[in-house]
């Protein structure tokens, strides 16, 4: 049986949702085709049929995450006005986006992961992260733009993933919060950054 061209974009759209999701949970490594392809509610010929591996699958839901990403940033930017960063900050890390690993950024879900992925992976990831990168410095003034992203992505990644990491409920806020202000207080150029 044939089936539309609409119908395998349905479905092709299914399998990176849910691999989305499910890469986010469990890592790469927590799950295989069959995991993947059940996730989705399709059978495992219908997720070859879209993907040559899995490598390709999580190959583009990271870049589509990124993506995600440096849209919302970009969204960020259009609707907060002058205090875009903190409003972007208070959102990043507050305890829905810390708490659920599921529906979590790109960002730390995915960049440890793809230190160790093939060198395609680590190249898209590369691309898209920079286009993330060049998003936050469009919107901060200052010589130090382009520093002070890549800052705030270190930042972003690496807190995430420590407030995730920890049991204790409190030390994850307060881990949290430090990262927080730290963001927020790269919103001003070096020379009016508080010392």
């Amino acid at each position: 049986m044939r089936y539309s061209a609409q119908h395998k974009e349905e479905t092709r759209r299914k399998i990176l949702d849910a691999a989305a999701r499910r890469f986010r949970a469990q890592g790469y490594d927590g799950l295989g085709i069959d995991g993947l392809a059940q996730a989705a509610g399709v059978t495992n010929g219908a997720f070859y049929g879209n993907f040559a591996s899995k490598a390709d699958a999580y190959r583009e839901v990271v870049v589509a995450g990124l993506d995600a990403l440096e849209e919302g940033i970009a969204q960020f930017q259009r609707e907060s006005g002058d205090d875009w960063i903190a409003v972007l900050a208070d959102f990043y890390f507050s305890p829905p986006k810390i708490d659920c690993a599921e529906n979590a950024c790109a960002l730390p879900s995915f960049a440890p992961e793809a230190a160790r992925a093939p060198i395609a992976t680590r190249a898209a990831f590369e691309a898209a992260l920079l286009r993330v990168k060049d998003r936050l410095e469009a919107g901060l003034d200052g010589d130090d733009a382009d520093a002070r992203a890549w800052r705030m992505l270190a930042l972003f990644a690496g807190g995430v993933t420590l407030a995730r990491a920890v049991p204790d409920a409190e030390l994850s806020r307060h881990i949290a919060a430090i990262a927080r202000e730290t963001v927020t207080a790269l919103a001003q150029p070096k020379t009016e950054q508080p010392r």
